[in-house]
């Protein structure tokens, strides 16, 4: 019997900021670092509390710069994601991990997989936003109103996107179901019925509280960071990817994963049929697929 496990701690960066992160599931099961959607925390996980250590995963979240408790990184991009994923896993004393990332997460691991080199067994990508930079790509293709609203206050700037951020993070410090049932308006229904069961929705609302800790910080700087060059190219991720989106999501639609995965050199895609946004039935396929013991990290 795997004996699970929920271990807080912090890492430095090069440049001395802290980094807080989790270590939940496996103790000794395959290492993934885990970069949370826009906005979340460290305190994303999975409503059941056995799927990790069943999965043999050693689930290791945290908080990008500004959110949470880990300290702000004014300007980052979204490669600089690596440099910080690489502090933790040197601070757990890890060689090799894998790397997934979900929504607003999903670019940072990407950035992994294209500036860790053979430190990344694996990248699990799921409703990936495609770069907003892209030539040959219409970022807002299918893209929801709210979405819409958000990015366009992003590409106006730093001021633009606290203002227009701010209205969120007050409602969500007073009642986050508010907020919560503000986005779920216009999602698909297979969204809105997973928002409205009380355990996902509870875990929701912890991590979006813990979130914004500091205000607008985390979530302007993930917005600022998907306005402009991710600073590096998709066709530079030499890991294995696998990339799952959801048919009807309309946060990040399916456009986004295809374009996304038709430039990266060594990558699956796979649809959902009927799958929104909120992609948590699928995690136990996620974590097999992460987990998978042919290319098992050392340690």
């Amino acid at each position: 019997m795997i004996r699970g496990v929920e271990r807080e701690g912090q890492a430095k960066t090069r440049d001395g900021r802290t980094l807080a992160f989790v270590e939940r599931g496996a103790p000794d099961g395959m290492p993934v670092l885990v970069c949370h959607g826009t906005p979340g925390s460290r305190l994303t996980r999975h409503p059941d509390p056995t799927l990790y250590e069943h999965h043999g995963v050693r689930m290791v979240p945290y908080d990008r710069p500004g959110y949470g408790r880990s300290d702000p990184h004014l300007g980052r991009s979204v490669a600089d994601a690596a440099a910080d994923i690489a502090a933790i896993a040197d601070e757990l004393g890890l060689e090799r991990f894998a790397v997934v990332g979900g929504s607003g997460g999903a670019p940072h691991a990407l950035a992994c997989g294209a500036l860790l080199g053979d430190r990344v067994v694996r990248v699990g990508a799921l409703v990936t936003p495609a770069p907003s930079d892209s030539p040959d790509f219409d970022f807002f293709t299918d893209l929801a109103d709210i979405n819409v609203r958000e990015f366009g206050a992003a590409l106006e700037g730093r001021g633009a996107i606290e203002a227009h951020l701010q209205v969120y993070v007050d409602e969500l410090l007073r009642d986050p179901d508010v907020v919560i049932d503000q986005i779920a308006a216009e999602l698909p229904e297979v969204d809105r019925r997973l928002v409205s069961r009380p355990e996902y929705r509870a875990l929701m609302k912890e991590s979006f509280v813990e979130a914004v800790r500091q205000g607008v910080r985390g979530w302007a700087d993930d917005d600022l960071a998907f306005a402009k060059p991710w600073g590096f190219e998709l066709e530079q991720v030499e890991a294995e990817v696998r990339l799952w989106q959801g048919e009807l999501d309309v946060l990040a639609p399916r456009a986004h994963g295809e374009y996304v995965a038709s430039r990266l050199p060594n990558a699956r895609f796979e649809l959902l049929e009927g799958g929104g946004h909120f992609l948590d039935e699928e995690w136990a396929i996620v974590l097999d697929w992460l987990s998978a013991r042919a290319s098992q990290p050392s340690v």
